[in-house]
């Protein structure tokens, strides 16, 4: 099986996910900086990363919480299905391009088929399984031992995203990410 960047996506059925949204939306391309949604405004898009990458950010700024890449899925899942106001910011963190559907048709669809109904469920789950192991690591884990973390599970990130935005991910400062980078050169 493919590891995920976004563990949450681990044992759900991606294809089933795609096909879905495939089928009930449309292609969007978006340039480097722009916005899938924005916090504290309502939203009802979801859908997957086709190419490119996008940032959860929070405030505007360059807070980032996590990032989906390419075939991961991408929204404020739920607040999407209600049109509720996001959570974080979205952004493109280069040129990308994403399928996306409204999703306020979820909660129906859940509802009248087993098997959507079924990955939304395992989509939830999966998604709790992952913050929480993400907050035991920024708490019980030293900037140390995520950063080895990320590059041993994750060792295409430092091709695909800026420096800046992985000490950013790991809740470090850059000036921190490269002495640890120093560090275990020196090893």
């Amino acid at each position: 099986m493919k590891r995920h960047f976004n563990t949450h996506l681990e044992g759900l059925d991606i294809q089933f996910w795609h096909d879905l949204i495939e089928s009930r939306g449309k292609l969007v391309s978006l340039k480097k900086g722009e916005c899938l949604c924005r916090k504290g405004e309502p939203t009802n898009i979801c859908g997957y990363v086709k190419s490119g990458y996008f940032k959860y950010t929070v405030d505007g700024t360059d807070k980032i919480g996590g990032f989906a890449f390419p075939e991961a899925l991408v929204g404020d899942y739920p607040s999407c299905m209600d049109n509720a106001p996001a959570m974080f910011d979205i952004v493109a963190g280069k040129n990308s391009e994403a399928w996306i559907i409204d999703a306020t048709i979820l909660p129906k669809l859940f509802e009248e088929d087993i098997e959507a109904g079924r990955q939304g469920r395992l989509f939830m789950q999966s998604a709790y399984v992952s913050l929480a192991n993400r907050y035991y690591a920024l708490y019980a884990k030293t900037a140390r031992e995520r950063y080895l973390d990320l590059i041993h599970e994750h060792p295409q990130i430092e091709q695909d995203v800026p420096q800046k935005e992985i000490a950013e991910y790991l809740q470090i400062d850059p000036i921190t990410l490269c002495r640890i980078k120093k560090a275990l050169l020196k090893q």
